[in-house]
């Protein structure tokens, strides 16, 4: 994330209390929904650290492969996995962004376990650099297996909550292109925060 080690432990505390809020308010069917904030917080708090080693000159992999654990394999199949559960009539259309979610995961666990890793602050973010052939094809597919369900989905909300990450994507792409990953990661995590207050305020005839 951008600025410092506070900012990203800060983020990480507010989007784990909202994670565990959610949880709890949540319906057993919306669970799966409920603590993405949580599991973004982990991912905040992973940076947090990588920040510290960083001031001090150094960097951490262990917290460099967790952070990238959840951006490039967590993150493209869990979104198309909980659309899919939760949206039982689009089903026979979310499906295919499950498959692509996991064929971008493998190639992105193929490269994060052959290609060599440099973790380095760049314009005061985390720059996370390993050589990505075939990086626009992949991105593609990535933003497919990300946005895809959310915009095909029924539910309005998904499709706001995906409108709104896809503006911070295009800004995180257009002014931090060489930290997109962090940058667009923390940016999805707090807009993530958006979900807690559509679990709370849920009609309880939506399904």
């Amino acid at each position: 994330m951008c600025f410092s080690a506070p900012a990203s432990f800060v983020a990480s505390g507010g989007l784990i209390a909202l994670g565990g809020a959610s949880f709890v308010v949540a319906k057993k069917k919306d669970k799966l929904l409920a603590v993405i904030p949580l599991l973004f917080g982990i991912q905040q708090a992973l940076e947090g650290v990588q920040w510290l080693y960083l001031n001090h000159g150094s960097s951490s992999f262990f917290m460099g492969y967790g952070f990238l654990f959840f951006a490039f394999i967590v993150w493209p199949v869990y979104v198309p996995v909980f659309v899919y559960i939760i949206d039982i009539k689009r089903r026979k259309y979310l499906k295919w962004f499950i498959f692509i979610g996991i064929a971008v995961a493998l190639y992105a666990l193929g490269l994060l376990l052959t290609q060599s890793l440099v973790i380095r602050e760049l314009r005061a973010c985390v720059n996370y650099d390993f050589n990505f052939p075939f990086q626009y094809v992949a991105n593609g597919a990535y933003m497919l297996a990300i946005f895809g369900p959310l915009f095909v989905s029924r539910r309005e909300a998904f499709k706001w909550f995906g409108a709104v990450v896809a503006i911070f994507a295009i800004i995180s792409w257009y002014y931090f292109t060489a930290n997109l990953v962090s940058v667009w990661c923390f940016f999805a995590a707090v807009v993530s925060s958006m979900l807690f207050v559509y679990i709370t305020f849920k009609k309880p005839a939506q399904s």
